[in-house]
């Protein structure tokens, strides 16, 4: 059996992990869509599900897939052109809900990706929606003009919030629980910070050291 599955396509950062899995030898594979493929220009035009077909192709030849195995895909939206080029090519499939070790296993691989993008690995580890797309969008406008070529600009959700341009002042924290989403690192109770504040539906507050250099959007 072979299945195949993603993760990361509901995360505004990043492109997304396509997993390639043969459970009964734990042979694995898996690649990048790459982020650019989520520009405006290329989302409206489906460039991604064109790579998953041919990180599909690489896959199954570092595999050695053969059409006697029984090829099991995620029913999500990604697969939507594998699917016909699996039928084309004789491969007998179905669509399933993925589970266990393998969706852990691309769900790893995506996170590991993100933190290979600067994703503080504390920001993304101790959550049940470690890739909320509000929870992202503070930490991009930290650093706006080197993070926003990470992102999933050609959603809908993006074009809705883009022009929603943060307010900038300074204040004093009296707390020792928030994080500068510039560096990462912890901001001491009694500092002054720089604060950000931006409108989507809700009231969004980033904090950063004043030492810290952010970019506006």
């Amino acid at each position: 059996m072979i299945q195949i599955d993603d993760a990361g396509s509901g995360s505004f950062v990043g492109g997304t992990c396509i997993g390639i899995y043969r459970p009964e030898s734990n042979e694995y594979y898996f690649d990048i869509i790459p982020v650019e493929l989520y520009s405006k220009e290329n989302f409206n035009d489906k460039h991604y599900l064109n790579a998953v077909v041919n990180i599909v192709k690489d896959g199954f030849i570092a595999l050695n897939v053969n059409k006697s195995e029984t090829i099991e895909i995620c029913r999500g939206y990604m697969f939507e052109k594998i699917k016909g080029w699996l039928s084309e090519e004789g491969f007998f499939w179905y669509g399933t809900h993925i589970t266990g070790h393998f969706q852990d296993l691309v769900e790893k691989n995506f996170e590991l990706y993100t933190i290979s993008l600067g994703l503080p690995e504390s920001y993304i580890k101790y959550t049940h929606y470690p890739f909320h797309f509000h929870k992202l969008l503070k930490w991009v406008y930290a650093d706006f003009e080197n993070r926003i070529g990470l992102c999933k600009v050609g959603w809908k959700s993006w074009a809705s919030v883009e022009n929603s341009k943060p307010v900038e002042s300074i204040t004093t924290v009296d707390s020792s629980k928030f994080s500068c989403l510039y560096c990462g690192k912890r901001i001491k109770k009694g500092s002054k910070v720089r604060v950000l504040k931006f409108v989507t539906n809700r009231e969004n507050i980033v904090y950063l050291h004043l030492k810290c250099n952010s970019t506006k959007g």
